[in-house]
């Protein structure tokens, strides 16, 4: 027997700061988890709902602007008066008295985000990860 081959054994010291370390690992696992699980599409989930809570408000050029356009500047393709068409007082959907975002699913350069406004599910919602612009779901 070699006098180094019972270093270290029952050294009371060195076994906690092996448990801390393995409790940190699997804390710092399991926080991972929750932030990947939950925190993921924060951001653009926080867009959707400024969006709403415009709408909801009464708000329709400052919602207008939420999706990179303004009453000034329309977007080329979906002009003001579209956008009034579908999500204005007089639209399908109604005046927004509340919403709730469903699950967000996280895309190559989006997140959709699915809605329930005034107690029924509405199309879905697509968030751009850089610019933040809203827009309907393409999937």
């Amino acid at each position: 027997m070699g006098y180094l081959e019972d270093y270290g054994e029952g050294d009371p010291q060195r076994e906690r700061i092996f448990k801390g370390i393995a409790i940190l690992l699997v804390v710092s696992v399991v926080l991972g988890g929750v932030y990947y699980v939950f925190f993921r599409n924060w951001r653009e989930e926080s867009q959707a709902r400024q969006f709403l809570t415009k709408l909801q408000e009464g708000d329709f050029p400052g919602a207008y602007e939420s999706w990179g356009c303004s009453v000034a500047d329309p977007c080329r393709y979906y002009p003001y008066e579209e956008f009034l068409k579908d999500w204005g007082s007089d639209s399908e959907i109604g005046k927004v008295e509340s919403f709730r975002l469903g699950r967000s699913y996280e895309q190559q350069s989006g997140v959709i985000i699915t809605l329930e406004i005034n107690g029924r599910q509405r199309p879905n919602l697509w968030v751009e990860k850089e610019s933040k612009r809203v827009g309907f779901s393409p999937y």
